[in-house]
């Protein structure tokens, strides 16, 4: 019997959980209060679980999410109608398909970025606690809660992260196989990759290649069945570094200045203590070359895209690691530690 329930003993059990339950409510909420069509990334989505490929350019390709939704409201859309608040608007059994999916992949997320914290830390309180700073975001709770596909790219990026910290090559090679049907903005974070994954060069490049093919397929398919033409979504692609001017302008203002503030919140006053202490430059000098690549990376998505907040959001696993390791730097102990001496006290 012990055997059936083996599970329950597995940290990553419990890291899943208590992120799912502490993602859960914040995500609902903005469901409930979101009119999610007025939102032109979220039709585009609604419309691909509806497998209508007749949509914006670059957003069209991304499928598996808004395709598991649609299989998810196929199976308990009845379940769902029938507990639709009343003052919702909209349909609700899709809606909370996607809520459920996006809540799903954060959670595993969570898991990631606990098990990078605590690989660099070893700190069981600083690990949960980065991992709380993600789920707090203010973004995290926007993105689980409505019909988007940034909670699958999130998981790939903090794989990719995972996996280079711990030389896991299973976890690379998913992220190779699964980035590109995340987002096109994976094509930035694949010279990361390349340079330095644990994998021969000669291999890396057999890996991209056939994930290259099946993507490109997938990308032709739809494009043949919609009547699109596939040069103009790289057109679309290209036409991103007209924003960067913009971007620039709407970063060095006040609204952008709380748009990066909204990144981190009040997490940032973790930062006293570590100037205090003059522990900051250590932690930042703790950063391998990947994961400074991998910050250029995200600030330069952020510069091409109108949404520089929610670009910046994809820092916050680093951010994780930063504030667990000023926590750590106060618990030298596990919380046990801290009890037995007060109890001595």
């Amino acid at each position: 019997m012990k055997n059936y329930f083996s599970f329950l003993r597995s940290l990553d059990f419990w890291v899943f959980i208590i992120s799912l339950a502490s993602l859960h409510g914040a995500s609902f909420h903005i469901m409930d209060v979101t009119t999610a069509t007025d939102n032109v990334d979220c039709v585009t989505y609604l419309g691909l679980a509806e497998f209508e490929f007749d949509q914006y350019e670059v957003r069209k390709y991304r499928i598996l999410v808004p395709f598991i939704a649609s299989g998810l409201d196929y199976l308990f859309g009845g379940v769902f109608d029938y507990l639709a608040p009343w003052t919702f608007e909209g349909d609700f059994s899709m809606g909370m398909s996607f809520l459920i999916i996006n809540n799903l992949l954060f959670s595993l997320a969570g898991v990631f970025v606990f098990r990078y914290i605590h690989h660099l830390t070893g700190h069981l309180f600083a690990s949960f606690a980065g991992v709380i700073s993600v789920l707090t975001c203010r973004w995290t709770g926007f993105l689980a809660g409505l019909p988007l596909v940034d909670s699958f790219f999130f998981l790939i990026l903090v794989m990719v992260l995972l996996g280079l910290r711990t030389r896991n090559l299973r976890l690379i090679l998913w992220s190779v196989f699964l980035g590109p049907w995340a987002k096109e903005s994976f094509i930035f974070i694949a010279p990361i990759i390349f340079f330095y994954a644990p994998l021969k060069k000669k291999k890396q490049i057999l890996y991209f290649l056939v994930s290259g093919i099946l993507v490109f397929t997938s990308r032709f398919l739809i494009d043949y069945y919609s009547g699109a033409s596939s040069i103009a979504a790289i057109e679309e692609d290209f036409d991103h570094f007209n924003n960067i001017a913009v971007s620039l302008r709407r970063l060095f203002s006040f609204h952008g200045l709380y748009e990066v503030f909204s990144v981190t919140g009040f997490w940032v006053l973790l930062l006293i203590p570590a100037i205090l202490n003059r522990n900051l430059k250590t932690h930042l000098l703790s950063l391998r070359g990947f994961e400074w690549w991998y910050m250029v990376s995200v600030l330069f998505q952020a510069i091409i895209s109108t949404e520089i907040a929610r670009m910046l959001f994809l820092l916050t696993p680093l951010l994780a690691l930063v504030w667990a390791r000023i926590i750590s730097d106060y618990f030298k102990g596990d919380l046990q530690f801290v009890f037995e001496k007060k109890q001595l006290l």
